[in-house]
């Protein structure tokens, strides 16, 4: 019982080492995501790329961007960082 607790321990302190590593390398880079608008509520955008499933984005409250024209099946281009739980914007084109 002794070993079982020491093993766990030991896997507990080092489990948020890779974690923390791999989130902080990740969300350093900036990333293109191209697709249709499937939805905008709030701040979060969900976006559909043609090759890839639907992924949200945060539109920041500061981030300047014609709110009114991100409806259902307008196409955009965002550049945007990883963080957390999803994208967060930092610049949002929509194509017309």
């Amino acid at each position: 019982m002794l070993r079982i607790g020491s093993l766990l321990i030991a896997l507990v302190l080092l489990s948020p080492h890779p974690l923390s590593s791999q989130s902080q390398n990740s969300s350093s880079s900036t990333v293109q995501i191209t697709g249709v608008v499937q939805s905008f509520s709030g701040n979060t955008l969900d976006v559909k790329p043609a090759t890839s499933p639907a992924v949200w984005i945060r539109i920041p409250e500061d981030l300047h961007v014609d709110r009114s024209a991100l409806k259902p099946g307008a196409e955009v281009s965002i550049e945007a960082q990883w963080a957390v739980v999803c994208y967060v914007a930092s610049q949002v084109t929509i194509r017309r």
